[in-house]
């Protein structure tokens, strides 16, 4: 079956030692450069000490008292202490918290702004009136793809040796999978078809019914057609409705330029049940294939649907 959209060594190096006494300024006190954690204060500095790796010592005397002498300019300025330097680290540290916090508030709030504008035209019901089973009409369990789809409509459209592929579901009956494939030259063909019946869902729009929850998954299927992922290499869709067919139905025609197929890719709604065929074929005769028109394929996509809704409940 063909997805649309998104279908997602580090070398080691010893540091180098660090050269001799590099983060001591040259009276023996720790450089400006070197940091140490906010809340280290005077005693987490490592201790003054003298050229040849010895502390000073503790009871060094301290410099003379009183005023100084006739000429004399005083003692030469000191560097600040162990303890303001500390400190102006901790101001600076701070400051980054701040910043950062406010980075992250901000983001939070635009996202916030952002999710409520993107479901702003999908207004959620109130708690209290949300539905969580499923109401009278809806269905629950869809029927098999591959016997939903009879021979006789395949029969034009893929004439001859078929092979078919059930993939197997991931929601239980609540979904059918089946996939038709043609190769014999001059024709190459491709049919898939999926069935999925929807819940109940808090995340749906409206009252969170498995209706709402089929409608919002029709209009998202329309976007990421008319709206395709680079990753499929794909142009986007030509839409076009298709009356009379289900609550809702549309074709959706991608035909790439330069391309090897052509996609025509056919949406339809009934209640709370999606069903989505995709009709493939080449684009241009090449290898002993002939092409696959648009309207070849959109009429298989149809036709195909037309079955499937004979076979719903």
């Amino acid at each position: 079956m063909a997805q649309q959209g998104p279908p997602p060594s580090r070398s080691g190096r010893t540091p180098a030692a660090d050269p001799p006494g590099r983060g001591w300024s040259g009276d023996g006190y720790p450089g400006d450069d070197e940091d140490y954690p906010p809340w280290a204060g005077p005693a987490a500095v490592p201790g003054r000490g003298s050229r040849d790796g010895r502390e000073s010592r503790p009871d060094r005397p301290s410099p003379p008292s009183g005023p100084p002498a006739a000429g004399d300019d005083g003692p030469p300025a000191r560097r600040p202490g162990r303890s303001a330097r500390a400190a102006a680290r901790a101001r600076r540290t701070r400051r980054k918290y701040i910043w950062g916090g406010t980075l992250v508030l901000l983001l939070l709030i635009a996202a916030g702004a952002g999710y409520r504008l993107l479901h702003h035209s999908a207004p959620k019901a109130a708690a209290g009136s949300l539905v969580t089973t499923f109401l009278p009409g809806e269905i629950r369990s869809v029927p098999s793809a591959c016997t939903a789809v009879t021979p006789a409509t395949l029969q034009p459209y893929l004439p001859g040796p078929r092979r078919t592929v059930a993939p197997r579901s991931l929601d239980g009956s609540a979904q059918s999978l089946c996939d038709w494939t043609l190769d014999a030259r001059p024709l190459y063909r491709v049919l898939e078809v999926t069935l999925q019946a929807y819940s109940p869902s808090g995340l749906a729009s409206g009252d969170g019914s498995a209706t709402f929850a089929a409608r919002d998954a029709y209009a998202q299927a329309r976007q990421q057609l008319t709206h395709p992922v680079k990753a499929t290499h794909l142009p986007p869709a030509q839409l076009t409705q298709i009356p009379g067919l289900g609550s809702g139905a549309f074709a959706a025609a991608q035909l790439p330029r330069p391309g090897p197929t052509n996609l025509v890719t056919v949406v339809v709604r009934v209640r709370n049940v999606l069903i989505t065929v995709v009709a493939e074929g080449p684009a241009g005769r090449r290898g002993g294939y002939s092409p696959a028109s648009p309207a070849q394929l959109r009429a298989a996509a149809a036709a195909a649907a037309r079955d499937i809704l004979a076979h719903l409940p």
